[in-house]
Parts: structure tokens; sequence; C-alpha cells
């Protein structure tokens, strides 16, 4: 540009000396003639070439910062040299950079904000336009619709999430052109999912641009829910049955049993044995619910490892000598001390031993064994009984599952048991695993740490 600028310039300021020049001839030398049409092409020409610099080198400053700015680089500014008509362009281009950093800035802040808060939500969040293009997506909505494409926006939902159930849902929503705020609950991708519709509305012009879904994975929740109802299923049952056992009798001896000494003491001797076994349900229950809300505000002591199972021995002797069965001890953790609940603990091992007296027939064991392992205390509980089979080892720890059901009533069993045990060893911060072959026996193995935060 400077160039054909300085060329016009020359041409247009020679033809004008030599236009002018012509008034002369005649008058002066040809000598000086000459002298003077050079010296006036050479002024013309030096002032002509500050005058057209100074108005091209502005125009080249203010082309080079809208080329940055074009770039994405808004930190460049002009230099004001002048108040004239070029100085106002730098000046407004200047401002215009200014505003557009800012913008540029805050539009980079609202976005990071935004994906922060994506990222951090529990819930999915994906919105589409009409055609059912993504629109925006966050990674608990990949995680839900099992969305492993990086590059879902911009595509089919159809494209990225083969579900047909989903896609049905989707194009309920879409048929409703009201875009009412509703949801949807839908049984799929192994999950339980709970979705949320509204409509994307343009702030100005009120029009509809989509819509945005909000998933709520509710899977947690419906299997609460299902142990919950089981749970007051089961303890209904397991409160009626003795209940009714001892209406039953109750009945029997008022219309005339009683006067049967026979009858009566065998009557009485079943109506005590069911209210033991209910007061044992209650008691279970309660402790159950005691340690599912207080696994973290137990109060902790220490507590030397085998001097406790050398008194749950004791305690559990006499139920063992009746039944005859061996009450056996391996105790390695001599000096070993683990700082948790005693009652718990107690608690816990005498529920395995006892259950191991059970479920063993006369003549049998039941043993013990403590080891030390680095920072971790490992006790196992063995018996020689009647053994569980493998497809119920997995439901074991179950509320009121029971192998045998009509054995374990028999013995006075609530079905409990095992679930205080591995909520008391939950609680622990610890492990249960379980070994067990048919008529041979069962091995609980308990591995605990032996600080416990």
């Amino acid at each position: 540009m400077f160039k054909k600028l300085y060329y016009t310039y020359f041409i247009i300021s020679f033809l004008g000396i030599l236009a002018t020049s012509f008034f002369f001839i005649g008058k002066v030398s040809m000598v000086r003639f000459v002298i003077g049409m050079f010296f006036g092409v050479i002024v013309s020409n030096f002032f002509g070439y500050r005058l057209i610099k100074g108005i091209v080198q502005p125009i080249n400053e203010i082309t080079d910062v809208a080329k940055e700015i074009t770039k994405g680089n808004y930190e460049h500014r002009i230099e004001i040299k002048s108040i004239d008509e070029i100085g106002q362009l730098s000046f407004a281009i200047n401002t215009m950079s200014d505003k557009l950093q800012e913008t540029i800035d805050e539009l980079y802040d609202r976005n990071a904000k935004l994906e922060a808060i994506l990222k951090s939500l529990v819930n999915g969040v994906v919105a589409f336009d009409e055609n059912e293009k993504i629109l925006l997506i966050n990674d608990s909505a990949r995680t839900m619709l099992g969305i492993k494409d990086n590059y879902a926006v911009g595509k089919h939902i159809l494209d990225v999430v083969r579900n047909s159930k989903f896609h049905d849902v989707l194009e309920k929503i879409i048929k409703d052109k009201g875009y009412n705020i509703d949801n949807f609950e839908i049984d799929t991708f192994n999950k339980h999912l709970k979705i949320y519709s509204s409509p994307i509305v343009h702030q100005v012009t009120h029009k509809k641009l989509g819509f945005v879904v909000i998933i709520n994975d509710i899977t947690e929740i419906r299997k609460l829910e299902k142990i919950r109802s089981d749970f007051v299923a089961n303890v209904s049952h397991e409160l009626r049955t003795p209940l009714t056992s001892i209406r039953g009798f109750i009945e029997t001896l008022r219309e005339g049993a009683i006067d049967n000494v026979e009858k009566r003491d065998r009557f009485l001797e079943i109506i005590e044995f069911e209210a033991e076994r209910l007061t044992r349900l209650i008691n279970d229950i309660l402790t159950l619910s005691e340690i599912e809300n207080l696994k973290e505000g137990f109060v902790k002591e220490d507590i030397a490892i085998d001097e406790e199972i050398n008194e749950i021995f004791y305690i559990m002797e006499k139920t063992a000598k009746d039944k005859n069965i061996r009450l056996i001890k391996d105790l390695n953790c001599k000096d070993v001390v683990i700082k948790t609940s005693k009652d718990r603990l107690r608690q816990m091992i005498i529920n395995l031993v006892d259950n191991g007296i059970k479920y063993t027939p006369e003549g049998g064991y039941v043993k013990v064994n403590t080891n030390d392992r680095e920072n971790n205390i490992v006790i196992e509980v063995e018996d020689s009984g009647i053994g569980i089979s493998k497809e119920n080892i997995p439901r074991l720890f179950e509320r009121f599952y029971r192998v045998d059901k009509g054995r374990s009533r028999k013995l006075g069993g609530t079905g409990l048991g095992l679930a205080i045990v591995k909520h008391i060893v939950e609680s622990m911060k610890g492990t249960i695993s379980v070994e067990s072959e048919i008529s041979k026996g069962t091995k609980f193995t308990i591995i605990l740490p032996k600080e416990q935060k």
C-alpha cells in the first residue's frame, strides 16, 4: 500500500512541477530551469514521503492489531499519535479490543464454572436440541448411560446410546410441544433411572431451542426400599409365628388342658420356649439397629485378643458340655492388643461359637484360632458341623436367611445372628469370609485392623 501511494504521489507531484515550470520557460536559463525542477521534485517527494508514511504506518498498525484480534490475541494495542480520524479509529479499535477481552474472559469464566458444576453433580445432565442431537453432557450422564464416546456432543443420541427405552422417553418429551416439566422412571442399563425434563428457552425471543434431561440413578434407593420391605415382611412373619403358637397353646389350656398336669407342663414349656425365642428376636433386631446407627459411635478400648477369647470360652463352656461339643483354641496373639469395642467383639465371637455349637452334632468340636498378621488380627472360628452348601453361602449374612428354616427355629435361632456378626465386622473396618463343605464343617475367617480409626 505504501509503495502504491508513494508512486502515485511521485507521478502527480512531478506532473504538477512540470506543468508549473512551463511558465518559466524563456524567463530563466535552461540550467536554472533544470536545477529548479530537480530540487522541486526532491523537496516535494521528501515531504510527500513523510506525509504518506505518517498515514500508512498507523493503518498498518491497525491492520496488524486487527489480525491479532482475529487470532484471539486481545492484549495488543495501537499507539495513538494523533487526534485526527486515524487516531479516533485507533482509539475505537483499542476500546473494542478491551471490551472483547472482558467479554471473552467472562465467557471463559462462566464456562469454567459451568463445567466444574456439571462435573461435581451426582445427577446426569444432558441437553438436546429439537433433533435429539447432544448439546451438552456431563460425566455422570456418560457413566449412567454407558457412553464411552469422548466426542458425543453434536451427535444424535441413538449414535451414542443404543437403548430403545431411553429413546422412547426422549420421543415422548419431544412430542409434548409444550415441553412441560415431567419425570419418567425406567429400568434400563441394569439400573433404575429417574428422568426429569425441562425446556431450553431463549431468554429474549422465547424460542424453544431444545430440552435438558436430568438423570437420577435411584438403583440404591430401590434396593434399600426392597430390603426394607423384605425386612418388614420377615419381621412380621417371625413375630407372628411364636405369637400364634403361644396364643394357640393358651387357648388349649383354657379349654381344659390345664387340668391335665402332663399336657399343661408340656404346653407351658413350649410357651416358655416361644417366649424366649420372641425375646431373642426382639433383642437381635434392636442390636442390629443399634449397630447400624452407631457404626462410628461405640466406645473403643484396648483389648488383649487372646484373653478375651479365653473369657468367651469360659462363658460358652456349659453350652458346649450340654451338647458334648469340644471347645478347642489355638491362640497365637499373646500380648497383641486391638483397640475396639469390647462388647461388640465379644458378641461377634460368641455368635459364631454359638452357631458352631448349634449346628455341630454331638461329639464334634468348635475351634477358635488367632494369628498376628502385620497390622491385622486374624480370627478363625471353625466347626465340624453339618456344613453349608455353596449355593447358600452368598446369602448367609442376609437378615432372616436360614439354610434349614425348620432346624434353625427348632434350635431357637432368629436368623439375625450372622447378619449381626457381619455388621459388627464392617463397623470395625474388617472383613469376613466363609469356607464350608457339607457334612465336614464350616470356617469363618475374620480380619480386623489393630488400629481402628
